[in-house]
Parts: structure tokens; C-alpha cells; sequence
């Protein structure tokens, strides 16, 4: 059954979140909810490879950002600024009435989960961290130089408008440029990705679902003091799967991670930055052993899934659940 997409609003803004039902053959008579949040200049359904899977035992939402997907641009006047992924995050669980979830997220929605987390610690049942523990910390005598780049980037960006450099010929062009940053997809993957993360214009072009204005800097340095006490607050089953050619790997992600108490690592064999884009079968295989796990339904911790082109993981190691023969903590 393909997701459903969901329009609802917060502070004014339209957001989109798509909902993966449980298989009522498969899951328990009270599945539990799993939330994939996706990174930046992504969109939620890019995970859809893995909430198929994840929907045999749980009900799974994939959000769109605010700015990204389906999900309405800030428009004039306004900005993107972190704290208000987490607000956005805390009342769609309002939203889908659910007092806690599992929660995963991939870069910079790794980034969300860990402030919504350390926050809010008694709304998540389990944490999962794709390739993100923060960004790297950004020297604070940078500041002053960041704010000026800032400016200068929205001046651009209101010169430059709806620039027809962002428009992309055919679906194949958009699929060459999600390439470039996920270059172990196969080429099915990509253009289904492509499908998903462009609309096709009134000329016949394509251009990405997000908001242009992402593209420009951040005011505000990422503060790694203040985030450290988030993750020194998450409480939660915890497992971080990162990519084996990952280069966004920050140097002390070793240090970061030593602060959260539940903690199992996987690295996952051949995988860059975007483990969901290039091996979502192998991925969703470590995330629903996980969640299953944590879950407290006794059916969902049995889940045993299987089918073409998903192998269970054949050797346990960590806390508690069955991972890939590579895993540890």
C-alpha cells in the first residue's frame, strides 16, 4: 500500500508529513509509531524503501521539513532557524496523538532528534542516528564573519530569484545530481528518488522541492557546549549507524557519543554519506531489529521480516538485539 500524505499547520505554515500504515498481517493490535526524519535539502519520502519495511510491524511518518518536500517555504519576512525543527517535531506528535515514538534521523535530522530527545526524553522510546551526531563545532571568533556571509547570501539570494540554473532539463539530469552525492545508488533508486524530490514546472523543467533560501549560511555557529548537554540528557535506547565511506563524520564524534548512556554502533559496509539513498534494505533491517527491540509490544520484538532483497543480519553483537556481524559499542 503506497503512504498517504498529511497537510496540517503550525504557527501559519503548511507542513507535510506521509504515513506508511502497519500490515495488519504482520504487526501487533497496537502498533507502535516510528518517525524518520530526513537530512538537509532532503525529503521524507526519501526513506520509503525503509518504511515499507519498517510498516510490516509499526506505523512509520516520514515528515517533510519546513522548507523541504511537500511542505511550505517560510515566505517573506521569515528564516529557517533550528529551534524551530524541534518545535515543528513536538506538535506533530500532538498532531499524530501519539505520547512517544521511536525516532530516527539521518544528518541533519539526526541533529533534530538529538535536541527533541535531550528535551523532550520521555516522548522517545528509541533514538536512531544515521550518519549525524552534529555538525562540526565552528570556532566562536568565526561569528562575526558568519553574520556577515549570512547577509551577503540572502542579498544574493534576492537577486538571483528563481534562478533558472536550479532548472533540470528532464527527470535523468535530476537523478545525475542526486548522484553526486549518493554515488553507491543503483540507478533505479535514483530516479525514483529523483521522482520524489523535484516537480516538473508549467515549461516542462524540473526543479528541487526545497526552498532556495536553505542554501544560504547559517547566522548562528553550531554551539557544541550546549549540545553536549542534550545528548548527556537522552535516555533512550540509542544506536548510531554510520556510513564505512562517510566523510561527514565529525573528528570527535567518538567524544559525542560517549555522552549518551544506551549506546550500540554499526557501520554499514560500503555505505556514504546517504546510508537510506544507497543500501535502504540493509538499513531497514538494523532499524527494525532495533525498534522491534526497544518496542513494547511482545509481537513487534518478534519481528523476523523477510522477502527479496532482505536479509536478516546473521551474526548478533550489542546490547540486546541482533545487528550485523560489524556492529559494536
Amino acid at each position: 500500500m503506497p503512504p498517504t500524505r498529511h497537510m496540517w499547520t503550525n504557527l501559519g505554515l503548511p507542513l507535510a508529513y506521509h504515513v506508511w500504515e502497519p500490515d495488519p498481517a504482520t504487526a501487533g493490535p497496537q502498533p507502535e509509531t516510528v518517525v524518520l526524519l530526513h537530512g538537509y535539502l532532503d525529503h521524507g519520502r526519501s526513506f520509503e524503501p525503509v518504511a515499507q519495511v519498517l510498516a510490516r510491524r509499526f506505523r512509520v511518518v516520514l515528515p517533510d521539513h519546513r522548507g523541504h518536500g511537500d511542505s511550505g517555504f517560510v515566505g517573506a519576512g521569515g528564516y529557517y532557524h533550528f529551534p524551530d525543527y524541534i518545535l515543528d517535531l513536538h506538535r506533530l506528535f500532538d498532531q499524530l496523538q501519539v505520547e512517544s515514538a521511536h525516532l530516527a534521523g539521518h544528518s541533519m535530522g539526526a541533529s533534530i532528534a538529538c535536541y527533541f530527545t535531550g528535551a523532550f526524553s520521555e516522548r522517545v522510546a528509541s533514538l536512531a542516528l544515521l550518519d549525524g551526531i552534529g555538525p562540526s563545532q565552528v570556532p566562536a571568533d568565526r561569528s562575526p564573519a558568519l553574520i556577515r556571509r549570512w547577509v551577503n547570501d540572502l542579498r544574493l539570494a534576492q537577486a538571483r530569484g528563481d534562478s533558472p540554473n536550479d532548472a533540470m532539463e528532464s527527470i535523468e539530469e535530476v537523478a545525475r545530481r542526486i548522484a553526486r552525492t549518493s554515488p553507491g545508488a543503483t540507478p533505479e533508486r535514483l530516479l525514483a528518488l529523483a521522482r520524489t524530490a523535484s516537480r516538473e514546472g508549467e515549461d516542462h523543467t524540473f526543479r528541487w522541492r526545497f526552498d532556495p533560501m536553505h542554501r544560504t549560511t547559517s547566522p548562528m555557529p553550531f554551539d557544541l557546549t550546549r549540545f553536549r548537554v542534550f545528548l548527556q540528557s537522552i535516555r533512550c535506547p540509542t544506536l548510531a549507524v554510520w556510513g564505512e565511506r562517510s566523510p561527514m563524520r565529525p573528528p570527535d564524534a567518538a567524544e559525542r557519543l560517549a555522552l549518551i548512556q544506551d549506546l550500540t554502533q554499526f557501520e554499514l559496509p560500503g555505505a556514504a554519506h546517504n546510508l537510506h539513498h544507497e543500501r535502504p534494505d540493509e538499513l531497514a533491517a538494523v532499524l527494525l531489529g532495533f525498534f522491534a527491540k526497544a518496542s513494547a509490544s511482545p509481537s513487534a520484538a518478534l519481528a523476523k521480516p523477510s522477502g527479496p532483497g532482505f536479509a536478516i543480519p546473521a551474526k548478533a553483537s550489542g546490547p540486546g538485539f541482533a545487528i550485523p556481524a560489524k556492529a559494536g559499542s
